[in-house]
């Protein structure tokens, strides 16, 4: 048997009413035996006796869901008996646009894979179909790279996708694909903020993933990739070549998307800065334009103000051409101004 899939909820796990109700969704939790002879046991959303039935056929303690969010090392990978344990985050949910690092536990042993897990990640969905299609030869190490290699496709992807999204802020932020003296309206501003957080957000799910891929990759490099139960003398047999070559390649991907990563974030920080710079430019903008129009209108309000002072001695109140003198007065002292500052290129 290839695999031999245990709460089979793509979702979501079942409320405690449908469990009491006995859903159609619920499998006969297998036998022993059954759980023996698969090469992959995969555990989504798995309830406590079905947890249960794999401890005690196994003979190993799966990690609890808090076990699997646990951020010290000695808890990501660890060896149990035969079994190599290594928590994982994987990201999820970007094409959703709700992005997360859920937690998976692989668990190799020497005949077969166990993976636990609380989420629906793609890389299982593109492997389980991979699998139906063309059931894999080889070890349960094997199944393994071939997951791992999964994930790391899939983070590819995403960090792809979000190069995309970083070079398509560059162009709004600084408004290469518009005139220059084109300004942006708030809801731009807004958006692009919104979107600088989003893209980041991704990035900072990916990083988490990826950290954790990189301690699982140096922990089975040092681990033992066995392809069968200890030959004669009690010796374990020797380590699969190609199986090794695998994962060292894996390793060098993972620790290239991971620079990667770090160089998007890295670009992700620069364009919010130069957003907020934009925005300071919008808003200096606007403060320039009112206290120019404030420099200009002041000399004509203070000509205004001074003839409309009540004195009778005012010579210019008798006077034919005073009112015409105060106009001209009030339009020259608001037409240089404009005129000096147009030249120092103020406007």
């Amino acid at each position: 048997m290839l695999r031999l899939h245990l709460s089979d909820r793509p979702t979501e796990p079942l409320s405690p009413e449908a469990v009491a109700k006995g859903s159609d969704l619920l499998q006969p939790i297998p036998g022993p035996d059954q759980i023996r002879q698969a090469v992959w046991v995969d555990l989504a959303f798995p309830l406590e006796t079905e947890r249960q039935a794999v401890e005690d056929a196994l003979g190993i303690a799966l990690p609890s869901k808090s076990d699997m969010l646990a951020i010290e090392a000695s808890s990501r990978v660890y060896t149990d008996g035969r079994a190599q344990v290594m928590n994982l985050l994987m990201t999820v949910g970007v094409d959703s646009g709700s992005p997360a690092a859920v937690p998976v536990s692989l668990i190799l042993m020497p005949e077969r894979l166990v993976t636990v897990r609380y989420a629906d990640p793609h890389a299982f969905r593109t492997l389980d179909a991979a699998c139906s299609r063309n059931p894999p030869g080889g070890s349960a190490a094997h199944l393994l790279v071939r997951l791992l290699e999964n994930v790391v496709d899939r983070t590819a992807d995403i960090l792809e996708r979000m190069s995309a999204d970083v070079d398509g802020l560059s162009v709004l932020v600084f408004g290469l694909d518009s005139p220059a003296t084109l300004r942006l309206s708030t809801e731009d501003l807004q958006t692009i903020l919104r979107r600088i957080g989003e893209t980041q957000l991704v990035l900072n799910k990916v990083h988490d993933s990826l950290v954790t891929l990189l301690r699982a990759g140096s922990f089975l490099q040092i681990g033992h990739l066995d392809k069968g139960e200890k030959g004669n003398g009690g010796q374990r047999p020797m380590p699969d070549r190609l199986l090794k070559d695998s994962m060292k390649s894996l390793s060098r991907d993972i620790m290239s998307l991971n620079e990667t990563s770090g160089f998007l974030t890295r670009n992700v920080g620069f364009l919010l800065e130069a957003a907020l710079g934009r925005i300071s430019i919008e808003q200096n903008s606007i403060v320039k334009i009112f206290s120019v129009a404030a420099v200009i209108f002041l000399p004509p309000t203070l000509v205004g103000t001074i003839y409309g002072m009540n004195f009778e001695m005012m010579p210019e109140l008798k006077w034919a051409a005073g009112y015409p003198m105060a106009l001209a007065m009030m339009a020259l002292s608001a037409v240089v101004p404009y005129l000096y500052f147009k030249k120092r290129g103020w406007l």
